[in-house]
């Protein structure tokens, strides 16, 4: 009697440890996921922004072939809405400080990525080529987007 009772709470202290841990690595996995949701999130707004401004420009800082990790870039407005308050003279950098991605446009600040690891463009021609990579704090993976957009011509 005693060595079947030992025999039951050995099974049962067995099957208990392997739900929990099963509860454990499912609880760790999620976490692990949001993080990466996140991280993917921050990547593609950052990505968004940079897109419409390279868009609208008409110059950059960038050289021709050569990989670069900061983003200047300047346009005219051509919409005709410029009142006689604004010059129509825009510019924006993107400059990762950190692991913030910082986008100044007109002289205004903001943050429009957080734990991006590294950003690079490339322009060939009027295309311009960006890879940003973002890690999250507790994520194992590093994320890579890579995209490439064309500036405004200078025709327009």
């Amino acid at each position: 009697m005693l060595i079947e009772m030992v025999v039951v709470i050995a099974v049962s202290a067995l099957v208990m440890t392997a739900a929990l841990l099963s509860l454990f690595q499912i609880a760790l996995g999620s976490a692990r996921t949001n993080n990466e949701v996140v991280a993917q999130t921050n990547v593609n707004y950052a990505a968004l922004r940079i897109k419409k401004d390279i868009q609208m420009a008409r110059y950059s800082n960038l050289s021709e072939g050569v990989p670069q990790n900061l983003l200047d870039l300047s346009w005219d407005d051509a919409t005709g809405w410029v009142s006689e308050n604004e010059t129509g003279h825009h510019s924006s950098r993107y400059d990762l400080f950190d692991t913030d991605l910082q986008r100044t446009y007109d002289g205004e600040m903001t943050i429009i990525g957080r734990h991006i690891t590294s950003i690079e463009f490339t322009r060939n021609g009027q295309v311009v080529t960006c890879v940003i990579s973002a890690r999250s704090p507790r994520s194992i993976r590093e994320l890579e987007l890579n995209f490439r957009t064309h500036m405004r011509p200078e025709g327009l």
